[in-house]
């Protein structure tokens, strides 16, 4: 398994074009890749409502951004794809190192219901069978979760891992005015057994894989 990556500094957000998965098809202004670069890049570090959000749980407070890739290819350990988080940031606040995998909403979905996509092949059995087991769910209670929630989410756990860092977030940054798709978020927290109350604020923590993980979402407005 090859180990090499490329990238470049991202100093501008069209930066991120060569990156996205369809290119400029994908960098429309609406469009969740454009909103996202938009709001972190033209930030030049945390967007304000992301740093309320952070600054609200003590171990997060006042943290600053070491890296952030856009576009991050994360092995999920099994067959298949990797997982491509919109944005994998690095943290650091004076109590601890932290990962963070920003998934970028307008009116996009959260890809395929797991019945969808789970059309019974083994190699996505056991994709669905190694996610579930990161995150602590029954495989045969999933079917109405959202495929993408799971490997994003299994994705910052990862991350975390591979970083040796104890805290991990799944945040949602939501530029929808309809706030579209927050109920199926909230269906995954409640699957997680975490208040599903998540808007604009993160969960408590639970421990998955030695990471105290947390979720969240937050809603800005675009461009």
């Amino acid at each position: 398994m090859s180990r090499f990556f490329a990238a470049k500094r991202v100093r501008k957000p069209e930066d991120v074009i060569p990156f996205l998965a369809k290119g400029k098809r994908h960098w429309r202004k609406g469009y969740s890749a454009y909103e996202l670069a938009y709001s972190w890049v033209g930030a030049e570090g945390f967007p304000n409502t992301v740093r309320s959000l952070l600054d609200s749980v003590p171990e997060f407070r006042n943290a600053e951004i070491v890296q952030a890739y856009f576009e991050k290819e994360t092995d999920l350990k099994t067959k298949g794809r990797d997982s491509q988080t919109d944005l994998l940031v690095h943290a650091r606040s004076p109590m601890t190192d932290f990962i963070i995998g920003v998934e970028g909403k307008v009116d996009e979905p959260f890809g395929e219901l797991v019945s969808a996509w789970n059309t019974g092949i083994p190699t996505r059995v056991a994709r669905l069978g190694s996610l579930c087991a990161s995150l602590e769910l029954d495989p045969g209670a999933v079917d109405d979760l959202r495929y993408q929630l799971l490997h994003r989410t299994c994705a910052a756990i990862y991350e975390a891992q591979a970083y040796g860092c104890h805290h991990a977030v799944m945040l949602v940054h939501s530029f929808s005015r309809e706030k579209r798709w927050l109920d199926d978020f909230r269906n995954f927290c409640s699957a997680l057994s975490l208040a599903d109350n998540v808007e604009n604020q993160l969960s408590s923590p639970i421990s998955r894989g030695g990471v105290s993980l947390r979720l969240g979402w937050v809603s800005d407005l675009p461009r």
